[in-house]
């Protein structure tokens, strides 16, 4: 250890084998070189900075004639919309015993809906989404389940009427129930074999 600290003083380069035994290797494989060394205020982390306040747009609360709530949070200076319709049924709701089924059926929203009393496809469904620049979003938390979109906002009365056609009139076809069954299938054997994916659900 003498000759080491007297090596790193004089600035002589140490060999890879010198540099193993004194510790100084990095768990990337790295090593520091002959004369390396900390410098005061270079290696230290920067100080914190006071947090930031946090500014929330004012939401807007209103109810339908058929019911429905509606929350507007505008944001001014934005031309884009985001839409965000829920349907409280999410995975809290699923049939004892059959766990999955509302997420399943968020799955299955946009692959497939009745618009003007013609069928449509997924694949027509997802082009009419691409043409008002958006995409159809679906996902499932626990009390509910969603569909959303994000559009300019004059593309906003045609996405809306989108939205609930898919959310109304879905097709429910049993190829695609059976396409998305094996898919959530697959995922679940790859969950199996990742060990820290099933520590996780422990």
């Amino acid at each position: 250890m003498k000759r080491l600290t007297s090596l790193l003083q004089t600035g002589s380069r140490l060999s890879r084998r010198q540099a193993l035994a004194a510790g100084l290797v990095l768990p990337s494989g790295l090593w520091l070189p002959g004369g390396a060394r900390a410098v005061p205020g270079d290696d230290e982390p920067p100080p914190a900075q006071a947090p930031r306040p946090v500014v929330l747009p004012p939401f807007h609360e209103h109810s339908l004639a058929n019911g429905l709530a509606v929350v507007v949070a505008p944001r001014p200076g934005l031309p884009v919309v985001s839409l965000s319709l829920a349907v409280r049924a999410g995975p809290e709701a699923d049939p004892v015993g059959k766990p999955g089924v509302a997420q399943m059926l968020a799955t299955l929203w946009p692959k497939g809906a009745l618009r003007g009393g013609r069928r449509v496809s997924a694949t027509e469904l997802a082009r009419q989404a691409e043409a008002l620049g958006s995409a159809l979003d679906t996902r499932s938390s626990w009390g509910a389940s969603l569909l959303g979109m994000t559009v300019t906002s004059p593309r906003v009365p045609e996405a809306l009427a989108l939205m609930a056609d898919v959310l109304r009139r879905p097709l429910l076809a049993a190829a695609e129930l059976e396409r998305a069954r094996t898919q959530a299938l697959d995922g679940l054997r790859v969950t199996q074999g990742n060990p820290g994916e099933v520590a996780s659900l422990a």
